[in-house]
C-alpha cells in the first residue's frame, strides 16, 4: 500500500490549523507560506511530529509557543 507523500504535511497543517483556531478563532488567516514556516521552525527548534502524535507534552508546548508568537506577529 502506497502512502501519499504529502500525508505528513496534511497532518501537520491540520494540527497547526486546530491550534490557530483554538488560540485565535476560526477567522484567523494563515497562508501556505505561514504553514511552511511554522513546520520548519517547529522542526528547527527540536520539535518532532512523531513525538507529538505519541502525546509528548513538551512537543505540544513547543508548538503552542511557536503558534502564539506567530499569531501575535501576524
Amino acid at each position: 500500500m502506497d502512502v501519499p507523500n504529502d500525508l505528513p504535511l496534511v497532518f501537520a497543517n491540520r494540527v497547526i490549523r486546530q491550534f490557530v483556531d483554538n488560540m485565535f478563532g476560526a477567522g484567523k488567516e494563515i497562508s501556505d507560506r505561514d504553514y511552511m514556516v511554522l513546520r520548519v521552525v517547529f522542526r528547527h527548534t527540536g520539535g518532532s511530529w512523531t513525538q507529538l502524535i505519541q502525546g509528548d507534552v513538551r512537543q505540544l508546548t513547543v508548538l503552542e509557543k511557536l503558534i502564539q508568537t506567530w499569531g501575535q506577529n501576524a
